[in-house]
């Protein structure tokens, strides 16, 4: 996968993150889309890169707290994770 496609694709997946923060944090699309940035940048850079690495371990480790707010923080927390990562890929690649 060239440059100009794997920044196109990054930047398509950064777009649907205002979609995916409206929706709660039991749907099935979020996962559907961290599975197809996490195959964007296996592609583009391969499953041992930095990129990907950054991506996949963004969010790091935490404690969520098993209720229905809890989750919901947990969630939305993880997604601007992802988002930050994915916005710093893209800058980096201009």
């Amino acid at each position: 996968m060239d440059k100009h496609e794997t920044l196109k694709l990054l930047k398509q997946a950064a777009e649907k993150v205002p979609y995916l923060r409206a929706l709660p944090y039991g749907n099935g699309a979020f996962a559907a889309w961290k599975d197809n940035v996490c195959h964007i940048l296996e592609s583009a850079y391969g499953k041992d890169s930095s990129e990907y690495r950054r991506f996949i371990n963004a969010p790091g480790i935490s404690f969520i707290i098993r209720t229905e707010k809890g989750l919901e923080q947990d969630y939305l927390w993880r997604l601007d994770c992802y988002e930050s990562v994915l916005d710093s890929l893209v800058s980096g690649q201009r």
